[in-house]
């Protein structure tokens, strides 16, 4: 799934092949995306992989030797000087970041004139279950899109939609949307959609799902999936723009 998500945000990229670019991924996990940038891009690019989890940045150290890993939450700044980077790139972060307006703000600050901008995220409430049982699935798929984790900072299950008037309406950048859809027709461990619904055990735990009704979800996709009739799709929305520069060093009022 991944693979083909990556696939695809590099070809919206405008890189030239063998150039060097300096990049910064927020949100990077283990640094897999900027493992494959790396491959495109010359070998004096900066790639920089800015991520909360240590965890990810442990395994990411071992794995992409040419990835500049930094350990570190977005608060109100980045560390970063001004007008640093040619790429700014996450995927499936924005949604865990309260003040959304600071963040643009940073984004704008560090980024050089006319770079671009590449944004992706799963809008959970896209998520597509085939099932008979239409107010569980939809139970289910409202749960898992309004909880905020133990790790995040904020919640919004809706994030992929919302990336074009955030950015657009910024009058910081300018770009265009598109789209990956991601569709699964195995219900099987390692698969995306098994593997969302496996994991909402919390919740039902903690009493915010119904044991019964869970059960019954989990028990009709395991049958759907034995006769051939499984179907999940998700979509995630992407953001493909550039840094628009501000006359006088105006700073617009973000909404």
């Amino acid at each position: 799934m991944k693979k083909e998500l990556f696939k695809k945000l590099l070809n919206l990229l405008s890189l030239e092949k063998d150039q060097n670019y300096d990049v910064l991924d927020f949100g990077c996990g283990s640094g897999r995306l900027l493992g494959k940038l790396h491959k495109v891009v010359g070998d004096g690019s900066r790639l920089i992989g800015f991520e909360s989890s240590q965890k990810s940045v442990e395994e990411g150290r071992l794995r992409y030797p040419n990835v500049e890993f930094q350990h570190e939450k977005f608060i109100d700044a980045f560390s970063f000087p001004d007008e640093c980077f040619d790429l700014f790139i996450s995927i499936d972060t924005m949604e865990c970041i309260p003040d959304m307006t600071v963040l643009l703000s940073e984004i704008h600050r560090i980024l050089k004139k006319d770079a671009q901008v590449l944004i992706a995220h799963w809008d959970w409430d896209t998520q597509v279950y085939h099932s008979g049982n239409k107010e569980g699935i939809r139970k289910l798929v409202a749960a898992f899109s309004n909880w905020q984790q133990g790790w995040m900072d904020a919640c919004d299950g809706q994030m992929g939609r919302k990336l074009w008037g955030l950015f657009q309406s910024s009058g910081l950048f300018r770009g265009e949307m598109d789209v990956f859809t991601l569709v699964e027709t195995e219900y099987e461990k390692g698969r995306y959609g098994y593997n969302l619904l496996q994991g909402l055990c919390p919740l039902v735990k903690n009493g915010q799902l119904d044991r019964s009704e869970y059960d019954m979800v989990l028990d009709e996709m395991q049958s759907l999936y034995s006769k051939g009739e499984y179907f999940y799709s998700l979509n995630s929305y992407i953001y493909a723009g550039r840094k628009i520069e501000l006359e006088n060093n105006e700073k617009p009022e973000l909404r």
